[in-house]
C-alpha cells in the first residue's frame, strides 16, 4: 500500500468501527467515519488501499483524480471510489468540508464498479441521498455493545450504495425521456402543492396526460423514484421542517403532511431515515 496525506490545520471528526471478526461474513462492513472541514493544503494519495470510500461534499469543492479521470466534487455532490486504484483527492479552493466513509465487504467493488463504470462519476445527490442524515445514523449504529451492529452496518452500506445507483441511472433516463420532462415536472409541481391532502397516482398521470402505468415507469426513470415512494419522501422532508422549527404533536405533523394516521407517518418515517421522528427532533434540538 503506497499512500501520501496532509492535513494542516483542518478540522477532523472521525470514528473508527469496531469490528469483532465476523466482518468477512458480511457481503459489507464500514471501518471508519468522519467529517473534515480543510484547508487548501489538504491532500491524500494513495492506491492499494483495501477498500472502498464514499466523499460527500457539503460546502467548497474537492479535486479527484481517479481512473485516468478528474472532476470537482462540488457542493451535495459525490462520488465514490475503490482504494484500490490509483486516486488523489485535495481541496480545490480555499476551503472543502466534507463527509467520508470507508467501508468494504465482498460486494463493495463490484457496486462501486457498477456505479463508475469505466470511469468516475461524480453525483448530485438530490433528494434521494441526505448525508448530515447518514452521517448521523452511522453514529447511532456504531455501538460495539449491540450484538446485531455489523449486520445493521452491512444493510446501511448496502441501502445507500443502491440509493447512489438509482442517481447514476436517473443521469441516464434524462437523456433518453428529454422530451417527457416537462410532463413530468408538472407531476412533480403538483405534488409540491398538494402533498398534504390524499393524491393518487391515477390523479398524477391525468396531470403528465400520460396513461397510470407509462407515467410511472417514466417517472421512475427520471426521478429514480416511484411517483408514491417521491411523494412519501417529499412528506417526509415537509415533516422534518415542522419536527424542527414548530412544537407541533407528532399525530398534528402526521395530519398536516398528508399522512393518514401517525402509525403510518412513524412507520414511513423510520423507513426512509433510519430513524424516529421523536429521535429526529431530540437531535436537531441539542
Amino acid at each position: 500500500m503506497k499512500q501520501s496525506f496532509y492535513m494542516g490545520n483542518s478540522i477532523r471528526e472521525s470514528y473508527h468501527v469496531e469490528n469483532r471478526g465476523v466482518v468477512s461474513l458480511m457481503p459489507f462492513y464500514v471501518t471508519g467515519f468522519g467529517h473534515f472541514t480543510c484547508g487548501s493544503e489538504y491532500f491524500t494519495e494513495r492506491e492499494e488501499y483495501p477498500e472502498c470510500l464514499l466523499l460527500y461534499t457539503v460546502q467548497g469543492n474537492g479535486w479527484l483524480k481517479y481512473a485516468d479521470q478528474e472532476n470537482i466534487i462540488p457542493e451535495n455532490c459525490l462520488a465514490v471510489i475503490d482504494c484500490r486504484n490509483y486516486q488523489f483527492y485535495r481541496t480545490e479552493g480555499e476551503k472543502w468540508d466534507f463527509y467520508w466513509i470507508h467501508f468494504d465487504g465482498k460486494c463493495a467493488s463490484d457496486l462501486v464498479g457498477l456505479i463508475n463504470g469505466k470511469g468516475l462519476s461524480v453525483l448530485e445527490s438530490g433528494h434521494q441521498l441526505d448525508a448530515p442524515a447518514l452521517f448521523a445514523e452511522l453514529l447511532r449504529l456504531n455501538r460495539p455493545e449491540d450484538r446485531n451492529m455489523e449486520m445493521n452496518l452491512s444493510n446501511f452500506v448496502h441501502q445507500f450504495l443502491c440509493r447512489i445507483l438509482n442517481l447514476q441511472y436517473h443521469i441516464t433516463a434524462i437523456k433518453k425521456y428529454s422530451t417527457l420532462q416537462p410532463d413530468i415536472e408538472r407531476a412533480i409541481e403538483y405534488i409540491h402543492q398538494q402533498y398534504a391532502q390524499a393524491i393518487t397516482v391515477d390523479q398524477m398521470a391525468q396531470i403528465s396526460r400520460m396513461s397510470k402505468y407509462h407515467f410511472i415507469r417514466v417517472f421512475r426513470e427520471l426521478t429514480g423514484d416511484t411517483p408514491y415512494n417521491y411523494l412519501t419522501l417529499y412528506r417526509i422532508g415537509q415533516s422534518k421542517r415542522l419536527l424542527t422549527d414548530t412544537s407541533m404533536s407528532i399525530q398534528e405533523i402526521a395530519q398536516a403532511v398528508g399522512f393518514s394516521n401517525s402509525k403510518n407517518y412513524i412507520a414511513c418515517f423510520r423507513k426512509y431515515t433510519l430513524t424516529t421522528p421523536n429521535h429526529f427532533r431530540e437531535r436537531a434540538l441539542v
